[in-house]
């Protein structure tokens, strides 16, 4: 019996197939969704950035992440599964916060391009994990997981790139 004094261990858990592909849909819909959202955000963010190499690494970051959706649209078709709108308030309430955070009066150009750099490396961490999950979950149901490889990729070499410049600019 499964209960707060006695949990399941892992080794007790069976999850059914169709159970693994729901939960795989909706985080599926949930980085979809996000990344379009994110799309607006870094055009807007771009625009307040001072700093051209700043820019230059929005616009990759931006051309990436079309990539990366049309990977996701390969996916649905792959599952014969269509985007099915869901809330991604976490995202929003992140790159809200991001977007006051940066265009909070007295701060120098220099200071908006720093907080700018630290948010997009907290969105690109969050990325990493959504992707992974997916791969993992992908893997579990038996669908092909190479087709998360390059959305992975890229947004870990964004992570990446983020925190390069983010050093460069704080040392």
């Amino acid at each position: 019996m499964n209960s707060p004094n006695n949990p399941k261990t892992p080794k007790d858990v069976v999850m059914e197939d169709q159970h693994l592909k729901k939960i795989f849909l909706e985080h599926l819909n949930g980085i979809y969704f996000g990344k379009k959202h994110l799309l607006e955000f870094f055009s807007e963010i771009m625009n307040l950035a001072s700093l051209k190499h700043l820019k230059l690494a929005i616009n990759e970051c931006i051309d990436d992440t079309i990539k990366q959706i049309e990977c996701m649209d390969e996916i649905y078709t792959s599952i014969s599964q269509q985007p099915s709108k869901t809330s991604v308030l976490g995202v929003k309430a992140m790159t809200l916060e991001a977007y006051l955070s940066v265009i909070k009066t007295g701060k120098t150009p220099i200071e908006r391009d720093v907080f700018i750099l630290f948010y997009l490396q907290i969105i690109e961490g969050i990325e990493v994990s959504y992707f992974k999950v997916l791969k993992n979950l992908a893997k579990a149901i038996g669908y092909k997981y190479a087709f998360l490889d390059e959305p992975f990729d890229l947004a870990v070499d964004n992570k990446v790139m983020f925190e390069t410049i983010y050093k460069e600019y704080i040392s």
